[in-house]
């Protein structure tokens, strides 16, 4: 990893945005000073109302000249588009990169991740869930291979916690919309397409991802996303996007109800926690397709 210490540009602008995350936002900032990338890149925290002391804590980390940390607050509006949208003003390198404050990338990330730039404009990388989440919460959350993640039935996308793309990608398309707030990076990877960039997914994990562990936070994170999903197919189908199927998610919420945690878990061979993501999920995207039109029989 090379510094900046002759204040020149970053070849760089790794973008974190953070919300309440500062006890593990210390792992992710000492593996960025870990890369084995050769040029200059910048660290920018985007601070989206933490009220943890998140401020303070980056003003004053022991890595802020090794990273060239900047602090930006991105409080005005609650969600990750938002405090992406202000790091990315922020940012000074013609190439950006986004990672998650929660999670941890390899050594590997920034340099495997920004060479594909040379021939794509839009690049992400699998995730795994190996390193940071126990068996049980492993067992618990449903989570896809590196092979499979960055697919759907319209277009591959890039995942927000592992992607990168030229700044003037970013900006050209006016980042990622504030008011979708979760497949934000789906949307925005079908709209870079749409407009002609091209996009690469690495199909290897190259960032260690923390699932969620309580209750409430699995059923709110599966409710919010499928209720995005749907939001975003809306936004598609005259595009061809196809709709998801209303017999579908009957189906599965029906098996669910068979599965449900009244019953031994011995019988229904299904945790609590990924009853409640599947649960929630489907609700909501049952929600989020008859908003925007994304159900059909």
């Amino acid at each position: 990893m090379s510094s900046n210490p002759s204040g020149d540009s970053p070849a760089v602008s790794v973008i974190i945005p953070v919300h309440n995350a500062m006890d593990l936002l210390g792992q992710q900032l000492s593996a960025l000073a870990h890369q084995d990338y050769d040029g200059s890149f910048e660290v920018i925290v985007s601070d989206n109302g933490s009220t943890d002391g998140v401020c303070e804590f980056v003003k004053s980390h022991e890595l802020r000249t090794r990273l060239n940390l900047k602090y930006v607050d991105s409080s005005g509006t609650a969600g990750a588009s938002f405090a992406r949208n202000r790091g990315a003003e922020a940012a000074d390198g013609p190439l950006l990169a986004f990672c998650d404050a929660d999670d941890v990338v390899h050594p590997t990330w920034l340099r495997r991740i920004t060479a594909e730039l040379e021939r794509y404009d839009l690049v992400g990388t699998g995730l795994s869930t190996e390193a940071l989440n126990s068996e049980s919460t492993r067992a618990a959350v449903p989570f896809a291979p590196p092979s499979n993640q960055g697919k759907s039935a319209f277009r591959p996308f890039v995942i927000g916690a592992s992607m990168a793309c030229h700044a003037s990608t970013y900006r050209d398309l006016g980042g990622m919309l504030e008011f979708v707030h979760a497949s934000e990076d789906m949307e925005f990877s079908w709209r870079a397409q749409q407009s002609g960039a091209r996009l690469h997914f690495i199909a290897e994990p190259l960032v260690e991802y923390r699932l969620r562990t309580g209750y409430r936070d699995n059923w709110a994170q599966a409710g919010a996303l499928g209720y995005g999903s749907a939001h975003v197919r809306g936004m598609y189908r005259a595009s061809g996007c196809p709709p998801f199927r209303v017999r579908t998610t009957i189906v599965a919420l029906l098996a669910l109800a068979l599965r449900n945690p009244l019953l031994p878990t011995a019988l229904t061979r299904m945790p609590t926690r990924l009853w409640l993501r599947l649960t929630a999920a489907h609700l909501g995207l049952i929600r989020g397709g008859r908003r925007y039109g994304s159900l059909a029989w």
